[in-house]
């Protein structure tokens, strides 16, 4: 299979095709602007200007978050009054008429840039982001961003050192290698990428962005160390732009066609099983952050795929792809697409527009080109296990404390009991004390699942054993007795009951203040 054929077809019209998101974004922010123009002298003069100006003038300005921000804000205020966290009605209108007074100037890059000299580009500085450096230019509009980020996320960015930008530009050639066409097209939507300390506030985020903040990408410094990782990870954030222009001109969301600016009470959730929930239940997310996932699983098979089959070409010059904070497993991204798909069409579809449900079935289309042995419908055990694991993983880090170990003891008690039962319900009793490597332990005794370690080995053994058992990898039912209770909701009722009790320590390991990534 030519894999590099579904590079084209993910870059077709309308949902793939750049320069037609772009324009309709355009289309519909110049809608916007006219609408305020009544109330807001600023957006008349604004609108003015760019009907006046060239089109890569146009398109850095209205890429520009801060101007975005602006005004989204205005439009909002004048139905339901300012929000928390928001920019006074007086102060967009500032940044309204800055950024019209940039565009007057004809100036090739974006407003945030003001009159520095020393941006610093990804790559080429006409359709790549600007590695953002706070305080770099001392104007009005970059001063303004940096305090709104801070109000936002509590903490400011961190100004890129030159092994910062080496390594963002190693990650952005990385993606050029492995798809060219894609990857310039997602980053076209981005205009900042500003670069986190990973650190106080920042803690525990690897990479985001926010429908509320567009234009901007956030990466933590931390994990710019592996290439792979970094290329990964800046297309991730960069198809989010993407899908966030994309439903900026289209009825992705029913809730976008609505008079009300305000999302409904009541919302579906899907539960992305793979994360693990934390106190406040993270992992359960609405339409719009499900449809941001599937987009992106999509797109991550095909590069992750492309990643694997060069990756030996590729080791000379970008280290090899299993280093440390590697590249998603293809098979994984493809799995968890699938999830998403089937989630989206029994959970959100009605919370979709037209639109948004015509985007599903192209996806699925490709999803159903690229992946030959797809995991059967509504399948879920491999996805549990999943996190599991990675809670498991992550524990192993965690300071030790006598509630957590008490935490530890009793959950290794049930999850070694609940083991036994699954494989009771299997047949497959026998399987209770085989070992997956050659010191891998029966599962521990109450004594030892104090200790980190030791729970992390029985996770690891009991999971290893369940998908071993599995005869397609992705589910334990069809060996069960009749009757009897589907082996895979008892290892998820397990997981969830495990992953409560984790959530409730208080002592609070860090790995449950971790935000959820797609």
């Amino acid at each position: 299979m030519d894999l590099n054929a579904f590079e084209t077809a993910l870059s077709r019209k309308p949902f793939g095709d750049s320069p037609y998101v772009r324009d309709q974004m355009h289309l519909a922010f110049k809608r916007r602007l006219e609408g305020l123009g009544a109330s807001a002298p600023s957006a008349r003069h604004l609108l003015t200007a760019l009907q006046r100006a060239r089109p890569q003038t146009e398109y850095r300005a209205l890429g520009d978050p801060l101007l975005r921000q602006a005004v989204q804000q205005l439009l909002a205020q004048e139905v339901a009054g300012p929000g928390r966290n928001s920019l006074s009605p007086q102060l967009c209108a500032r940044v309204i008429e800055a950024v019209a007074q940039h565009v007057e100037t004809g100036a090739a890059h974006g407003p945030l840039q003001g009159d520095s000299t020393g941006a610093q580009w990804l790559g080429d500085p006409s359709d790549t982001p600007w590695i953002y450096s706070p305080g770099q230019d001392g104007c009005f509009l970059g001063q303004t961003f940096d305090r709104f980020v801070e109000q936002q996320f509590a903490a400011g960015l961190h100004r890129p050192d030159e092994s910062d930008l080496a390594r963002l530009r190693q990650g952005y050639r990385l993606l050029g290698e492995l798809l060219p066409l894609t990857s310039r097209s997602a980053l076209s939507h981005t205009h900042l990428i500003g670069i986190t300390s990973g650190t106080d506030a920042w803690k525990g985020k690897a990479s985001s962005s926010q429908f509320t903040m567009v234009g901007i990408v956030f990466l933590n410094r931390k994990l710019l160390q592996n290439p792979w990782w970094v290329a990964e990870h800046l297309f991730h954030e960069a198809l989010h732009q993407k899908l966030y222009d994309f439903r900026h001109a289209h009825s992705m969301l029913v809730r976008d066609l609505d008079d009300s600016p305000h999302a409904p009470t009541e919302v579906r959730r899907v539960v992305s099983l793979w994360n693990v929930p934390g106190i406040d239940g993270s992992n359960r997310w609405d339409a719009h952050r499900t449809m941001a996932a599937f987009h992106v699983y999509v797109h991550l098979a095909l590069l992750c795929s492309l990643a694997e089959e060069h990756a030996p070409r590729l080791r000379d010059v970008y280290g090899p792809l299993d280093a440390p904070s590697p590249m998603t497993p293809s098979r994984k991204a493809f799995e968890r697409a699938r999830y998403l798909a089937e989630s989206l069409r029994a959970e959100c579809w009605d919370e979709l527009g037209l639109a948004g449900q015509r985007m599903v079935d192209w996806l699925n289309a490709v999803l159903d080109a690229m992946d030959q042995a797809p995991p059967p419908a509504g399948s879920f055990l491999h996805l549990i296990l999943d996190r599991y694991v990675k809670e498991a993983r992550r524990l192993r880090k965690a300071p030790v404390s006598d509630e957590l170990a008490t935490t530890l003891a009793a959950l290794g008690r049930s999850e070694a009991e609940t083991f036994r039962e699954v494989l009771s319900a299997v047949g497959a009793e026998d399987h209770l004390h085989t070992v997956t490597t050659g010191s891998a332990p029966r599962p521990a005794p109450e004594h030892e699942t104090g200790n980190h370690a030791a729970f992390a080995q029985q996770r690891h053994h009991i999971a290893d054993t369940l998908l071993r058992l599995a005869p397609n990898g992705y589910s334990l039912d069809s060996l069960c007795r009749t009757p009897g209770p589907s082996a895979d909701e008892m290892v998820r009722v397990m997981v969830e009951a495990s992953s409560r009790e984790l959530a409730a320590t208080s002592t609070r390991p860090d790995h449950q203040r971790r935000t959820p990534r797609c």
